[in-house]
This record gives structure tokens, C-alpha cells and sequence, in this order.
């Protein structure tokens, strides 16, 4: 789709000749643009970075500077920009609450928007939301002077095909990772070094009952040769556990963790009737412990995408037999659930899938 609203959009992988990023660790070279009000868009969940994150946090507060509005989906790591000494300094709006800033969002200190994740990169590409810094992790360029994305594509793809001026926080830790995560040196402004291992989130037990629930799950409503997608949770993580004598299943899903390689080692998941990227696992975030951060990196069979793709309806429903396990925190008599919130009381965010799908 090419039209007015995404004529400026950059294309990360191409490479812009004779444009070379410089390498600092010095705050005020990398954010000596940076003006009251700017926004910042910080990549979010296992890949954020949090090195670079301390640095303009230092910085802002250093220069007095007012109002600086963060976007980052699902923070996590030490959030330098929720502590006590940046009051006035920074303000947060996520589209997913996570644990680090779920007291934040509750209390008024940082903004939640109310919308699907697969939206979000729309907010960037349609320019609501015009980014003057973007803050990304990348893997260490090839020699090609190519880096990725890492573990977390999500809504990072879109901010660096619009924001001002990108920053990458070259990370030797960072995987290297296939599908739209590519990204050339010569579209960064800036290059920072930060060596930082990735942010884990530990792997759920269930209790007895989401035990005997993830049970039934897996013997009677996933079938051989289905396409799953498994989200957060102590259900869906006790799932993938018990989905080992299955056949032939494949993976679109938005997370993947650490349950699905056990799947893979044991050739449960082989993607074969998946049309959709067939023999490859499509997600858009890796998220669990260092060894889901193995197990992608430099592996061509995991093949991540901008959220607002892997999301669509419509790509989706390429796929045979669909089979999601989500949690809830309620259910009424009719059917009706409440999955990012109980009461007024905002938990996660707004997940699953859009109504029609827009790049």
C-alpha cells in the first residue's frame, strides 16, 4: 500500500551510500537535538535498552530538560525514567503494563493508550505520533554494516522507518535474527556500545487446577496439523508442555518462549502445513530466559515480523486450523472476558489481533 500518509517512510534494510553512523558514549553528542516535549520511542520487552536508556535519562536531567514523552510497548529492565528524580522529566504512554511500570500507569505517572499492539506501528507510519529519537538494541553490524533487530521487532520496525534521528545500542548479546529485523548502519544517526544481557521474564508453574485446564486443553481442542499461538500465562505456558505426543504443528503467534523449543527439539513443530511461511515459526517478540535468546539467534527457522503484520486477520487466516490459548482474569455468564484489566485497575494491555492490516 503506497499512498500520501506513508510517502516518507524509510526502508531500514537499504542501505543509504555514503551516510556512516557515528560511534559515541557521550550523552551530549547523542542527544544534543533533544528539546523540551521531544518524544522517544525506546524498543521494548526482552530487547530494551537499558544502557541507553540510563544515558538519556542522565542527560535530561543534567540539562533541566521538561516533559520528554516516552513510547515503549511493554518496558522492561531498570526504567530510569520512572525514578523518583524524573518527576516533571518524563512522562510514559505504553500500550502494554508490565510489572516494572504496572504502579506507574495505575497512579497517573505514565499514560496508558488503549489499543491493539498490532495498531501501534500505525501511530508511527501514519505520523499521529511524529518520533524525534528513536532508541533501538541491535545485534553488532556483519560486514555488510548490517544489524538486527534482535529479539523484539514488534512496533521498532515502523519507529525506525520514521523517527528523526535513531540511535542503536550495538549489543554483543543481542541475537541476530531473520524476517523484517534487518536494519543498515547507514540509516542510524548514532551508534552507542552496551554490552547488557537481555531482559528475562522467569517461566510461570502452574497449580494444580491450570494444571488439570491446560490438560484438557492440549487432548481435546488442539489438533495435529494445527497453527497455535500461545500467549502469556501460567495456561499457555502448561500447554506447551503438554502438547508433546502431538503432530505436525506450526507457530504464528505474536510471543514466542521458552515451552515452544522443547516442541521443536522434540519434532512436534515442524510448520509443514503452514502456509503462511511454511517451516518457519512466525512471531514478532521472543520473550522468556537467555535460552529462547539462543535458541533464535541465528537460527532461519524463526522468522520475525512488525506486529502489525503477524497480527492481521487476514494473514492469519492463511493458516490451517487456528488454535489460540490466552488467559483471562474474569468471565461473566455470557461469555464476556476481561484480559488486560480487573475493574479499573489496568494489568497488561490490549493484545490479539486487529480488524484489517495496513503497512
Amino acid at each position: 500500500m503506497v499512498g500520501p500518509a506513508y510517502a516518507n517512510l524509510q526502508e531500514p534494510i537499504a542501505p543509504i551510500p555514503g551516510k556512516y553512523p557515528v560511534w559515541s558514549s557521550t550523552p551530549s553528542e547523542l542527544f544534543s537535538e533533544l528539546k523540551d516535549d521531544s518524544i522517544v520511542f525506546i524498543q521494548g520487552a526482552s530487547a530494551s535498552p537499558t544502557l541507553l536508556t540510563n544515558a538519556l535519562h542522565d542527560y535530561v536531567l543534567e540539562k533541566k530538560l521538561k516533559n520528554i514523552r516516552i513510547y515503549q510497548h511493554l518496558p522492561l529492565g531498570d526504567l530510569a525514567y520512572l525514578r523518583d528524580d524524573s518527576k516533571g522529566h518524563f512522562k510514559l504512554s505504553t500500550t502494554y503494563s508490565s510489572k516494572n511500570c504496572r504502579d506507574a500507569v495505575n497512579d497517573g505517572r505514565a499514560d496508558f493508550i488503549p489499543i491493539q499492539i498490532s495498531e501501534l506501528p500505525l501511530l508511527y507510519r501514519k505520523q499521529h505520533v511524529e518520533i524525534d529519537y528513536a532508541l533501538v538494541m541491535l545485534s553488532p553490524p556483519d560486514k555488510h554494516g548490517f544489524c538486527t533487530l534482535g529479539s523484539a521487532i514488534g512496533s521498532a520496525r515502523s519507529a525506525v522507518q520514521n523517527a528523526k534521528r535513531i540511535i542503536g545500542q550495538i549489543n554483543p548479546l543481542a541475537p541476530v535474527t531473520y524476517g523484517d529485523s534487518t536494519v543498515h548502519i547507514s540509516r542510524l544517526d548514532y551508534l552507542f556500545h552496551g554490552h547488557q544481557r537481555l531482559s528475562e521474564m522467569p517461566i510461570p508453574n502452574a497449580n494444580e487446577t491450570e494444571q488439570k485446564i491446560a490438560a484438557i486443553i492440549a487432548e481435546n481442542l488442539v489438533d495435529d496439523g494445527a497453527t497455535i499461538q500461545l500467549g502469556f500465562g501460567r495456561i499457555p505456558y502448561e500447554v506447551t508442555y503438554r502438547l508433546r505426543s502431538h503432530k505436525d504443528l506450526g507457530v504464528h503467534a505474536e510471543i514466542i518462549a521458552d515451552g515452544i523449543i522443547d516442541l521443536v527439539n522434540l519434532g512436534v513443530i515442524t510448520n509443514r502445513f503452514k502456509p503462511v511461511q511454511r517451516g518457519r515459526i512466525v512471531t514478532s517478540y521472543c520473550i522468556g530466559t537467555q535460552r529462547v535468546f539462543d535458541f533464535v539467534n541465528e537460527n532461519p527457522q524463526v522468522s520475525l515480523h512488525d506486529i502489525a503484520w503477524v497480527n492481521a486477520t487476514e494473514v492469519i487466516a492463511r493458516n490451517p486450523k487456528v488454535t489460540t490459548v490466552n488467559t483471562c482474569f474474569e468471565m461473566d455468564l455470557t461469555g464476556q472476558s476481561a484480559a488486560d484489566g480487573i475493574g479499573e485497575f489496568i494489568f497488561s494491555g490490549m493484545l490479539l489481533i486487529p480488524l484489517t492490516y495496513s503497512l
